[in-house]
Formats: C-alpha cells, structure tokens, sequence
C-alpha cells in the first residue's frame, strides 16, 4: 500500500512536532510519579457520612429480605416450617391474625434471636433439581407478633385451633409477589414486577384491617402459576390447605409457610452469607457487605479516615469538582449547601486557593501490548487522579488497559487491587499477568480462594532463589534506572509520532472542510486564485485594506479605490464583507497548506510507530523484570509466614496479611468480595473496578475506602442494576436516615437508581472513553456506535475472506401478545426461531457458538420449552441480553427474536426500542453473524439499529470528497464502484482503468487513532488484493481533483 501523501508536491520531511508535556528522562523510578490531582478536597461531615451508610444498610437490609432463598432441604426446620392443614387465613382476609404452633413458634424465636425478618408465604413452589432445588412460596408478606389478648382470645375460641399462650401474627405489610422466585424464573424487568404487583393488589377487601387479603385468591393464584408456567402439584385451594409435602418434587403445592428472611441466617440464602452468625461474615455475603459499611463495627468503614482516599472524591460536595468547560476552567467556585462530604462553615467563608503547578511528569507506561492514545489517556489520568472514570463499551480493550494499569503501577512500586463484577473479569486478567515477563497476582475472596492463594505461594517459593544481583537491589540501582531511561526514551518516541500523526489528520480534516468552503466561494464568483496572486498581493494584505476601506474616513477611499482598480471588486458594503470573508478563507486555506508540508510522510511516521513501540514493549519487559524479581527475592520471608498461617489458621480475618503485601502487592477479587481484604483505609495506592455498570454504589464504597487513587470503569449503555425495594421501603429508609431524595439523586447515589458507574461519573472529572472496538464484524459495530454510544466507536474487527454476511433477516409476520405483566409475547415468530435455529445448527461446523436473544421474558420461556423439544448437535444459549453479558459470552452467531410486529402495543414498541442494553449486547457480541428472525416490514425504515441495518447505510460514496473525486475519474474515462466489499473490507472507490484496477480509501480521519485505523484497513486490503491500494486525502479532492486523478493513473 502507498499513499498519495508520499508524492504529493506539499510532501515534506520535517521533524516531528513535539508533544506538550514530554516525559523527562529520570534516573529511578518517578518519586512522586503517583501523585493524586491537586483538586481541592472538603472536609468530611461526618454525620452525613453514616446517615448515609444507614440508608445504604438499610436498604441492602430489605432487599435481601426480597431476594432471600430458602433451600428445599431446610424446609419443615426452624428456618422454613409448614403450617398444618386448615384454611389459608391472611391473603384469602379470612382473619387478620395466624396462629403459631410450635413448628412455626421456633421460627419466630430464632428470626428474632438473629435479627431477620419473619416471612408468611403461600403457595409453596418448588424449583430446580439437585443441590439446586430451592423452596419458595409465590406470594409472601412480612408478618409481626401480636401483642392483643383479645384477638388471642378470639383465635383460641373461633378455629378450634390451640388459642391460650399460642403466639399470634398479623400481617405487616401488602401481599407481594416473590422477587426470589421471579429472579430464578429471568423475571427481572422492574416493569414486569410493578405490573404484576398492581395486578395482584388490585380490588384488595380491606387495606387496613386486612392489609395481605387478596380479592380472589385461588384465580389470581393460578394466573400466576400459568404466567410463570409453574406446574400445579396440588389444586389451588385456599380454603384447605395441606401440611408439610412428603415427596418434595418440582411444582406448586397447597401449602402455606413461615419463614425467616434476611441478613444473619444459613447459607440457604444466596444473598445471605453462610456465617450461621459468626464473628466474620464471608466475603460476598449480604453480611459482609454491611460489616464494610457499619462505621460503629470493629472492622467498619471509618469517616474519619475518609479524607485522601478515592472515596473522598465520591463523596465529595458536587461544588469542589472541576467546573464545567474541562480541567482548563479552573477550580470552581466554592458553594453552600448540603452534601454527603460538605466543607466546614470556616472553609466555605475564604476562597479556594489557585491549584499549583503540577511538579509530576507524564506518566509512561509499562505494558506487554502496544497502547492506543485512548488507553494512554485513562492511564495517564489514573496515575494522577484521585477518582478517573472510563466508559468501556464491548471489545474496547478494557483488560489490556487493566494490565497495562498493574505493570506500570507494579513498576513504580505501587500497590494494586483489581475487582471486578463477575469471575470471567477476573479470569482475564490473571491470565495476561502470566503473559511474560508475568507478576503474580493473588486472587483473594472466599474461603475456596485462600486454598488457591496458598497453591500460589508454594508455586513461588519453588522457584529457583538464587542470590540478588548486584545493582538490582532497588527500583533506583544501575539496572532499575537503566531500564527505566531505556523506557523513557521508547515512550517518548511513541508520543512524538502519535503527535505528529495527530496533526496530519486533523491538519487534512480542516483542510477537507475549507475546501469545500472554497468550492463553494468559486462558484459565487470569488476566485481566490485569481484575486490573490503574487502580483497583486496575498490575502492578508487585501484584507487589511477591505478592513480599512470598510472603517470608512479619507484613508477608507483609498483602500476603496485600490480594490476597484486592482481587484475589480464592488466596495459596497456587501461587496467588502465577501471580500474580507474570502480573504480570511483563502489565508486559513494557504497556512493550512503550510503546515502541511512540514509534516513527514505517512509511511515514514507508520514505520516509526511500529519501531517505537516494539522498543517500548521490549524496555518495558525488562524495567518490570528489574522490579518484581528483587522483591520476590527480598519477600521470601514473608511468602512463608503466610503459608504458615494460612495452613494453620481456620478461622476469618486477615492473619499475615500486612507483611506480604508489599512482597506480592497485586491483588484481585470480585467487588462484593472487598470484605476479604483489610478494611484500612488507603490500603492500596490504585484500585481498579471492573463492570461498574452491573455495580451497586453499596458495593462501590468499601472498594474505594481502600484505594488512594481509583480506575472506575464501565459500559455506559447498561441501564444498572434494578432493586426489587418497593418505592415506599425505599423513601422509608431516606426518611429515618435524615436525607433528602434531591440530595441523592444529583449525586446518583440513590440506591436501586443508579449503578457505581454513574454515581462515579457524578463525581469524577468528565469520563474518558476506551474508542476502538474489536470483536464484532464492521456493520454490526458501527451500528451499535451510533445508537448507543453517540458514534464514538472506531472498529479493529479484521474481517475473514470466507465469512459469510453479518446480517440477515428471517421474515415472519405474528402478534405481539400481552402476557401477564408488563410483557408481551409473539408465538409465530417464536415457532419460526426454533427452526431457524434448527437449520443453523446443521449447518454451522462444529466448535462454533450459538446464542437466542428475545427481549422479553414470556418470549424467553417459550423459546426455551420449543427448543427442549428439538435435538441439536450444539448446547444453545437461550435468554435475554444477559446471556451476552461480558465480551467472555460472545457469540459466533446470535438470533435475535425482534418479537415487534404489526399492531404491536405502544408500550412494547417503547420498551423494546429503548433497551440500549440489548442492542449493544447482541451487536457488539456476535462475533460472525446475526441472524433476526420478525416482521421485516415493521422493522423497516425505523430510526433503530434493526431499520439502521435494512437500509444498509453506507457513507461510501455520498460525502463530497468521494463524489468530486468519483467524477473527475469518470471524465478521465474510468469506470468508479463506490463502497465495495474485498474480502470482507469495505474499499471507499475501486477505479478500473483498462486492464488495471486501483483501490482508493480516502483520508477524511479527524485525528491520528483514526487515521491508524484507516491504514490497518488499507494494510489489510493490500494483502486481500493484487491490485494498487492508494490513500488519497479528501481535501486534495475537494481542491485539486484533476491533479489527483492524473497522479492516481500514473500510479497503476
């Protein structure tokens, strides 16, 4: 490949621009290299803080009362006991108390005794199979003790049941549907559960005496079960209940239980820990959780030690942010009022003073893979400040940029924590920490972690000892400081280019757009060739004086005069504003021009980059390689005293943990796993969040109270996670914790609201963006960058010649039926999907992946049940986004059940369109090919990524650069095909001169990634193809087109 560039008469060869803030070389390894931003910081209220951590607790308190699970073997114990047979008395509003015999009385005790909630179900559902069997009732409500003689009194002589000294309970609350249950059935949709909730308290007799009894119980009862396609064991029939099941197998049983729920129980609880109540809750546990955040516990979150922790940053008040207009504003003016964090009275009454210049060097990086500007920007920015937020969409890179983010920590003797949301996250970076030269990381969490960490330590202590090198006895010894400058240097190479690259494209980006300026001012008559020629003057002189002549006065008739006689331009008023216009033009264009040809060729800055990079990757081996391996040796000691602990000691805590962090100072762990690390405040000097999308602000804080400075990172299109908290236990917990809602949500801080994502783009410096994606094929990831991140994205996927399309679409027509709840169903097209998906099954070779997508639940469910029916050669994903959930999940090929048709409801058409989540998933997760199966019709012409994908919207051809270039080669007697696809990679034109052929990308690219991307595309072409690939600046065509052709043919 070659470009025009090269050839062109502007060429030059000068030296590279130099980069602003270029890294001085030092000897060491960057003292003061980690200081956080100089942002003023407010003084913690510490008040605020634990009003604030009370509502957090509070509200985790009864969301794990919702989602609390009840194994099957536990059932008839003292955590889940069966009533015995008799009427249903609370949800059927027979009565508005239930007695307690003994069974259910020992519930009740132990429910107190460990400070849970007591929970009255019915019917009985039993789900799953195996270990996994769960006993849940479909209905549930919260129930309390009563302390009435009289109605003890009544309960004894009205049933016939034991009445003197039985315990009592009447119902505390509304009947609810069993989030618990729903979450195992893929209920998760916060509309689906606010409709069905409506629906089941609609008509409820009598909401204050009776605040559980249901308006026609058995029927709504069974609507559910059919809904959820629960099979009945036992008809449904409130008025005779049965006792304990004998033979527990899966279905709905006539049977009502008493249950206790919440934090502080077994380990039925997938929420709850399975500490039974000990000292030490386990890390990932409700409990855990909620010990990290109990500032009056041993171990609790501190306010005190809030301030120089990347919590601080979280909390802040919102007035000692950086003001709006980016870091350059300034700091911002400081302002009153509440926050979470707020400055003291004294504070707020003097200014804050002006930042100091920063002392830190740009940081370099130390990484095994070649960076791309947008991962040096977030690496930068996590080096210096206190709090950095990243949006990570799909296939961006995130887990390099992390690796990137523990080598060069690493090598400036930093101590890093790595969480991420699921276990795949953590997977992926322990395995690039094995790419060489690898640095162990130590992957902390439940007690089945420490069984893996001592494996790692013995592994370690394995290795060959051998005595320390002289020199290497310290980051700053020869060897450190000669690695390090060797690095330096590599670095400094890297970001010179980039910023030469950088001013090339934006340099030809504006000249593109005064071309076209310019084109449009000679078609007005204003020639600036022939008005501003050597002879007659340059633009700025004529400008000048049409300024001058324009100002008016003795000296203004002169300039007037001149301008008549020398450029024969009117000097009316008019006539001097164009004048000056194009004057202004016509001098932006020729500076431009200038700058142009003090740039280097394109191939020469290509060549550089590679070199520069393969020098930093090698220097930054051997800078890491002089850091970990003395340490290691240095550590030996303290590797065997926490082997030595951990073989001995069984209980929780975290016994010789202190000393061995600075011997081995990477560690990772999921999020809600932070409990498993010492709750001390600043522990590590760089945290880093993975999936922050899928994170719970309560999960967030005891990660940050750990870090001094802190990476949050995330795809910004996941909606976050939902709560199942009925909005009125929510504003309850705000209430009683003194905090107003306003307060919370500017800051996103409001649980079930939001996700640690936004709450830390609330609080953080503008949020940088990982821009390259890799993964999905072009069409698809270019339509997921315009509908969901704003056309952000640039696409890497490297096509293959024999792929088939990346799209297709199965026409079916059908109805969008409502289902109970919120969602809706289309039965047609779900029959059509089970054999679409049984042909691709036939026909995909073996190994490859296959994922279902519906948008919907009932959707879901039916597709799951029609494709048990069906023998497939493949396991097949089936279910909503979730199933592509991380870019681990990636599917070859994904079908999506589009499910909208004809006459579909406004509320489906709404909630369908809008799930932003779901059309990023499935168009940057499938890797070769997405099929849809739905009414085409419908779908066609829409402003969604599926209408966006039919019109097959190309801007191949139709920008102005492509069609003046097109035209003049087709008056040169060429034949032009705009936007053809060679083997997978999209040419711009494909010029046929004869029996030659020359394939043309046009430079349009605003800024140097881009235009790297342009060359990867036309490397790739030049070795898809034996013909000529040429990239031509699109401002050349705009301005010269004729030039241009004439050097393209003499090219072939």
């Amino acid at each position: 490949m070659r470009s025009l560039q090269d050839g062109e008469e502007i060429g030059g060869t000068g030296p590279y621009p130099s980069p602003v803030g270029l890294v001085a070389e030092r000897s060491g390894l960057a003292a003061g290299f980690a200081a956080t931003s100089l942002r003023w910081k407010p003084p913690v209220d510490r008040g605020e803080v634990r009003s604030f951590l009370a509502y957090l607790r509070a509200c985790l308190r009864r969301e794990a009362v919702h989602a609390h699970v009840v194994r099957a073997e536990h059932l008839g114990s003292d955590t889940c006991a069966c009533l015995p047979a008799g009427p249903e008395l609370l949800f059927s509003g027979a009565r508005d108390t239930l007695p307690l015999h003994p069974e259910t009385a020992r519930v009740l005790r132990l429910a107190g005794r460990r400070g849970q909630a007591l929970r009255y179900g019915y019917p009985l559902v039993v789900l799953g199979e195996g270990e996994d069997r769960v006993a849940l009732p479909l209905l549930t409500v919260d129930v309390r003790v009563v302390d009435d003689p009289g109605a003890s009194a009544e309960a004894a002589g009205g049933d016939g049941r034991p009445g003197g000294g039985t315990p009592l309970v009447r119902a505390a609350g509304r009947a609810d549907v069993n989030t618990a249950l729903l979450a195992r059935l893929g209920i998760t949709d916060p509309e689906d559960l606010f409709e069905l909730r409506t629906r089941l308290r609609t008509g409820a007799p009598d909401t204050v005496h009776r605040p559980a009894a249901i308006a026609d119980l058995a029927a709504k009862v069974r609507t559910l079960l059919t809904r959820l396609e629960i099979e009945r064991v036992d008809d449904i029939a409130p008025l005779g209940t049965r006792g304990q099941p004998h033979l527990v197998t899966a279905g709905a049983y006539n049977t009502a239980v008493l249950f206790r729920a919440g934090p502080g129980g077994p380990g039925e609880s997938g929420g709850s820990g399975s500490t039974g109540g000990a000292e030490d809750p386990d890390p990932g546990s409700t409990e855990g959780i909620l010990a990290d955040l109990d500032p009056t516990g041993r171990d609790g979150l501190d306010p005190d030690a809030i301030p120089g922790t990347a919590l601080e940053s979280l909390l802040g008040n919102a007035a000692h942010r950086a003001a709006p207009g980016g870091a350059d504003a300034g700091p911002a003016e400081p302002q009153t009022g509440r926050g979470i964090m707020r400055r003291s009275a004294r504070a707020q009454r003097r200014a804050a003073p002006a930042p100091a210049p920063d002392p830190n060097p740009a940081p370099v990086p130390v990484s095994t893979t070649a960076l791309s500007q947008a991962q040096y920007e977030v690496l930068y920015a996590a080096m210096r400040e206190q709090l950095t937020v990243v949006a990570t969409p799909p296939g961006s890179g995130i887990h390099d940029l992390v690796d990137a983010l523990i080598r060069t920590a690493v090598a400036s003797g930093q101590r890093v924590l790595v969480c991420g949301r699921t276990e795949a996250d953590l997977d992926a970076v322990l395995a690039r920490a094995d790419i060489a030269p690898g640095h162990p990381v130590v992957r902390a969490g439940g007690p089945g972690q420490r069984a893996a960490e001592v494996r790692l330590l013995t592994r370690l202590l394995a290795q060959p000892g051998g005595t320390q090198a002289a020199g290497s006895s310290s980051p700053s010894g020869e060897g450190g400081a000669c690695h390090r400058t060797e690095l330096i240097a590599a670095w400094s190479r890297v970001r010179q280019v980039w910023s030469a690259m950088d001013t090339m494209a934006s340099g030809g980006h504006v000249l593109a757009h005064l071309a076209e300026e310019r084109s449009r001012s000679i078609a007005r008559g204003w020639a600036p060739d022939s008005l501003f020629t050597p002879e007659q003057g340059g633009p700025e002189y004529w400008l000048h004086r049409a300024e001058r002549a324009a100002a008016g006065g003795l000296g203004g008739f002169q300039h007037r005069a001149a301008i008549r006689r020398e450029l024969g331009v009117a000097t009316d008023p008019e006539g001097l504003r164009q004048l000056c216009s194009v004057a202004r033009l016509e001098s932006d264009w020729r500076e431009g021009v200038d700058r142009r040809t003090r740039c280097a060729p394109l191939n020469e800055l290509t060549t550089e980059l590679a070199d520069a990079l393969a020098a930093h990757r090698r220097a930054s081996a051997a800078c890491l390689t002089a850091v970990t391996e003395p340490r290691l040796w240095r550590g030996r000691t303290a590797i065997e005293n926490r082997v030595e602990t951990l073989n001995w000691h069984q209980g929780g805590g975290w016994p010789g943990l202190a000393g061995l962090l600075d011997t081995l100072p990477v560690w990772a762990c999921r999020t809600d796993q932070a409990r498993a690390l010492p709750p001390q405040a600043g522990l590590y000097d760089l945290v880093v969040v993975v999936g922050a999308e899928q994170t719970r602000v309560s999960e967030l804080l005891p990660v940050l109270y750990r870090a001094g400075r802190a990476v949050v990172a995330g795809d910004p299109a996941h909606p976050g996670p939902g709560t199942v908290l009925e909005p009125e236990e929510e504003r309850r917990a705000l209430a009683t914790a003194g905090l107003a809602a306003g307060q919370l949500d500017t800051r996103a801080l409001r649980h079930g609201s939001g996700s640690a994502l936004r709450a830390a783009q609330a609080a953080a410096p503008p949020m940088l963006w990982l821009d390259e994606h890799d993964g999905a094929p072009e069409n698809l990831a270019e339509t997921a960058s315009r509908h969901c991140y704003g056309g952000r994205l640039g696409v890497l996927t490297r096509p293959e010649p024999t792929d088939p399309p990346a799209f297709e679409w199965r026409d079916v027509g059908g109805e969008c039926e409502a289902a109970p709840g919120s969602s809706y169903i289309n039965r047609d097209e779900a029959y059509r999907v089970a054999v679409v998906v049984g042909e691709l099954d036939q026909e995909l070779p073996e190994g490859h992946d296959l994922a279902v997508i519906a948008p919907m639940q009932p959707q879901v469910a039916l597709l799951r049940r029609l494709l048990r029916q069906r023998h497939l050669r493949r396991r097949v994903r089936i279910g909503g986004p979730e199933v592509l959930g991380s870019d681990t999940d990636a599917a070859d090929v994904t079908v999506l059940s589009a499910m909208l048709a004809a006459g579909a409801p406004a509320i489906a058409e709404r909630r369908v369109r809008r799930m932003s989540h779901l059309w990023s998933a499935i168009l940057t997760r499938t890797r070769g090919r997405l099929v849809v199966v739905g009414d085409r019709a419908h779908w066609s012409g829409g402003d969604d990524p599926l209408g966006d994908l039919l019109a097959a919207r190309t801007r191949a051809g139709t920008d102005p650069a492509s069609v003046a270039l097109a035209e003049a080669l087709r008056e040169a007697g060429t034949n032009v095909d705009a936007g053809r696809r060679i083997n997978g990679w999209t040419a711009d034109l494909v010029v046929s001169y004869g029996a030659r052929r020359v394939v043309l990308l046009l430079d349009r690219e605003p800024d140097g990634p881009a235009l790297r991307r342009l060359l990867t595309r036309g490397d790739a072409l030049n070795q898809a193809t034996e013909d000529l690939v040429v990239v031509v600046p699109a401002w050349r065509c705009l301005a010269d087109p004729k030039s241009l052709v004439e050097e393209i043919l003499a090219a072939c």
